[in-house]
């Protein structure tokens, strides 16, 4: 049966314009591959960086754990060396009697409890919560002293306080002060973030004390050249020499 004329002309039509659709298609696709080459550069692959060592503490002060804590229950607390320390801030610490052949009289990693005691062995308790760490140490070697341990100079060396590690800066600078322990720290530096000596002083010795030791230089530069800090280390600027 013959369609008619017009149904077979508007069937050529439509077959006209879709050959037309198809080779406009394939003709842009060709285009394309002509503008983009089949293989693409591949991106480079960005490292990821390296998250600092957790044990850094634990290298300074070897034969102790690598963290601050007690026990699985101890909590991490946030710490601020310029604030205050209280209910669950965990410090790591050395006790040492005499600066010459100093004895170290007690040792260990102890978590400041609900009451804002801090646990001292069996010579006794310190009551720390709410003190500076300034204060905190001086609380904890008057806790040795009222033990009997009041022949020779006490030296509270304070390592670290939730896995910070930090050093001590007093005597003869603004206000005695715990800070950080940074990458490559020297010893000019550490006074440098306490604001240096105080305003008008024409003293220069420091002294620096580790494991209980006390060592002296005849200036911060001689200091400076001479000592590289470590957690636990306490720097002294002299206020009379």
């Amino acid at each position: 049966m013959r369609q008619p004329a017009s149904r077979l002309l508007m069937t050529r039509a439509f077959s006209a314009l879709l050959s037309a659709a198809i080779c406009l298609i394939v003709c842009s696709c060709s285009m394309i591959k002509s503008i983009i080459p089949d293989s693409m550069p591949k991106l480079p692959k960005i490292p990821l960086p390296s998250l600092p060592s957790r044990n850094t503490v634990a290298k300074l002060v070897p034969g102790m754990s690598e963290k601050d804590k007690v026990n699985a229950e101890d909590p991490d607390i946030p710490f601020n060396s310029r604030g205050t320390v209280g209910y669950g801030h965990t410090i790591r610490l050395e006790v040492y009697e005499g600066t010459r052949s100093p004895d170290r009289i007690f040792r260990g990693i102890e978590m400041i409890n609900t009451e804002g005691n801090l646990t001292l062995g069996k010579v006794g308790t310190a009551h720390i919560g709410g003190l500076r760490l300034p204060q905190a140490a001086e609380a904890i070697a008057t806790v040795f002293r009222l033990a009997g341990r009041n022949t020779r100079e006490i030296t509270v060396q304070i390592i670290s306080v939730e896995n910070v590690p930090v050093v001590f800066l007093n005597g003869d600078v603004q206000e005695p002060e715990f800070i950080p322990v940074f990458k490559n720290m020297s010893v000019k530096q550490a006074v440098t973030v306490t604001g240096g000596r105080k305003a008008g002083s024409t003293s220069r010795g420091v002294y620096i004390s580790r494991q209980g030791q006390r060592h002296f230089f005849t200036s911060l530069e001689a200091a400076n050249s001479k000592w590289d800090p470590q957690a636990g280390d306490i720097i002294t600027l002299s206020p009379d020499i």
